[in-house]
């Protein structure tokens, strides 16, 4: 069962991000039931430094069926799509694998690029069938044989902490995923997160706003279009340039600015934006003919702007 509520408080929660220690301040909270065994509490935050939203739980449960390595106690986010976005140890706490020995940078590393990977092969076996049932491996602190992970799994645990990995991968890619999707509509509109979306570096969250921007807002999120152009991602820009249509076409008050770092955007959008354009003043042309000085230009560039530096009335 998903319960939500509002926590009412003022005071600060702390918590350690990349050993930093950071303020959060909860809003939202998620039940997550894992397993028979294990219930989670899921709160939405936002990061006191970066203003960054997130969805949080911190996990401490013994983990390894076999004993073979510590209990953790991990600190999990996801992002408001419901996407794994990143973990963190609290200080003082590390995770262990095989005879307990501590992970190392490249273990973490590894650990959070499984997670990130949602077709993990994780997705579709048992713990169990990625052991060698005809392989052994000796335990110094337990004294004691435990099974190796098969070979041809290697590549997709970190060596020597299988259940670690399996445990998590299904924490962060189980049903809070959904959950957290669901609450996601609601909580934009009450949050007015439109903003924070277009601005952020995520081509998701930039996806939806865009998809969520009725024709009624194009005109006071112009410049939050306008800014999509510049987007990292290959279809935002030209998915922000449709949204701000043929009002925004015609108007050089409003294009000119974009026509003076076109070398900024990408080349298909260079183009898609100059076969657009329409009603160009003094302004423009002067803008044009300089940038037809570039020699780097293609000649596709060049003839779409002597087409509009000649325009008539």
């Amino acid at each position: 069962m998903i319960k939500y509520w509002f926590v009412f408080f003022t005071g600060l929660l702390s918590f350690p991000l990349m050993g930093q220690q950071k303020s959060i301040a909860a809003k939202v909270a998620i039940e997550y039931k894992v397993n028979d065994t294990l219930d989670l509490m899921v709160e939405l935050i936002q990061d006191s430094a970066s203003r960054a939203y997130f969805y949080h739980t911190f996990l401490s449960t013994d983990i390894c069926n076999d004993k073979v390595c510590l209990p953790i106690q991990v600190d999990l986010y996801w992002n408001l799509m419901g996407e794994y976005d990143h973990f963190s140890v609290p200080v003082g706490h590390a995770f262990t694998k095989f005879d307990h020995q501590h992970f190392d940078k490249s273990d973490y590393n590894l650990l959070h690029k499984i997670l990130l990977d949602t077709i993990s092969p994780m997705r579709d076996y048992a713990v169990e069938d990625f052991l060698d049932k005809r392989g052994q491996k000796y335990s110094v602190q337990l004294d004691a044989v435990t099974r190796p992970t098969l070979k041809v799994f290697s590549n997709v645990a970190v060596p020597g902490a299988l259940y670690t990995v399996y445990a998590l991968w299904h924490v962060v890619n189980g049903p809070i995923k959904s959950m957290i999707r669901q609450r996601l509509d609601k909580l934009y509109k009450q949050a007015r997160l439109e903003t924070y979306f277009a601005t952020s570096m995520q081509a998701d969250y930039q996806r939806y706003f865009l998809e969520n921007l009725s024709s009624e807002q194009i005109q006071e999120n112009e410049k939050l279009l306008v800014d999509l152009l510049y987007s990292k991602d290959e279809y935002i820009p030209h998915y922000a340039w449709n949204k701000l249509g043929h009002n925004f076409y015609g108007n050089p008050d409003k294009y000119n600015r974009i026509l003076t770092q076109l070398e900024v955007l990408k080349p298909h959008m260079q183009l898609a934006i100059l076969k657009n354009l329409k009603k160009p003043n003094k302004e423009t042309k002067e803008i044009l003919r300089i940038k037809t000085l570039d020699t780097d230009l293609s000649q596709k560039l060049k003839e779409l702007m002597y087409k509009l530096m000649n325009y008539e009335k």
